[in-house]
């Protein structure tokens, strides 16, 4: 299972940390993680993640995905030359090498634009990282205003669709001792800046694709590689952003929207297989992909609420008509 940095956390903290110290802000990073760690403990997790049905699950996965895959055309429209013609090798390569694609796609991906001299060299640098400890500052305010509702947005933005993912590529691994390592981590390293650490989804998805290995006991590979790199990328962080940050804008989008599509795809097809139950995952699909934030919460937990409501009324209503 992979592992990432809530990427709603960030929007939120982007608006709530204005003003507010480093030392107080590691406060609310190790605040947040200590609920994460308290909700994994209780168990009330595994206990919630059984009644959320598979085709609603998938049904938010692709509502998550979806707008970065309905990106890649206004790339195109952007970029003709450079990014059609990764939309063409990724079709054409899915047949000829499978397994090697996105190696093709991301070599393209910088050929292309330095052929066309569309690279901008001047965001490549080059240093070491380096680790800075920073002592935490509790403010009962900052935890409460701040860190309760990082809680929720990394709940409920990346917790439980990383969770609904793994159910819906049909595995099905216990939710409180994920959750308590994850937020073990979150306050080891929250003196360092990892304001929560929590289950990929998107990244995730990807390594439990058919794409990754027809046997799905195997795909644990890719998510085995994917930790190496991150540590790789980590001490090379400086050159890898500077390299995205290099190539063009609709380039980086194209990238992302093909990477997903196979995903999307899949999730789509679990979603909306069952022709008598449509309306409950197709209701999460709309309000997941509408981006809504009602309350400040992410669309993703009103998509699983209305979801399930959906589906245990069908499911109630089905069986009323059952019985007469």
């Amino acid at each position: 299972m992979f592992t990432a940095w809530s990427t709603p956390g960030i929007a939120l903290l982007i608006v709530a940390l204005q003003g507010v110290s480093l030392a107080q802000a590691v406060g609310v990073f190790i605040f947040s993680s200590a609920l994460i760690v308290l909700f994994g403990l209780t168990g009330i997790s595994d206990r919630l993640i059984k009644y959320i049905p598979v085709s609603v699950a998938a049904a938010i996965l692709a509502g998550i995905l979806l707008k970065f895959v309905l990106a890649v055309m206004p790339a195109v429209y952007q970029q003709p030359i450079i990014a059609g013609s990764l939309v063409i090798a990724f079709f054409v390569l899915r047949y000829l090498t499978p397994r090697f694609v996105f190696f093709w796609v991301l070599l393209l991906a910088l050929g292309l634009p330095a052929l066309m001299q569309d690279l901008d060299f001047t965001q490549l640098s080059f240093s070491m990282p380096a680790w800075v400890w920073v002592w935490p500052e509790f403010d009962l305010s900052l935890m409460i205003g701040i860190g309760i509702p990082l809680f929720v947005v990394t709940m409920v933005s990346q917790n439980l669709p990383g969770i609904m993912m793994l159910r819906s590529n049909g595995y099905a691994p216990p939710m409180s001792p994920l959750l308590t390592t994850t937020g073990l981590a979150g306050l080891i390293l929250a003196p360092l800046g990892a304001f929560a650490i929590n289950l990929a989804a998107i990244t995730a998805a990807i390594c439990q694709s058919p794409d990754v290995d027809p046997d799905s006991s195997q795909r644990y590979k890719a998510a085995v590689a994917g930790g190496i790199f991150y540590l790789l990328a980590g001490l090379a962080s400086s050159v890898i952003v500077g390299l995205f940050l290099m190539l063009p804008a609709a380039v980086t989008a194209t990238i992302a929207g093909l990477a997903l599509l196979p995903v999307l795809s899949s999730n789509m097809f679990k979603a909306f297989s069952d022709a008598d139950n449509q309306l409950p995952p197709i209701l999460a699909f709309l309000t997941t992909a509408s981006g809504t934030h009602f309350f400040g919460i992410n669309s993703s937990f009103w998509g699983l609420l209305i979801g399930i409501v959906a589906f245990y009324l069908a499911r109630h209503f089905k069986a009323k008509q059952a019985v007469k």
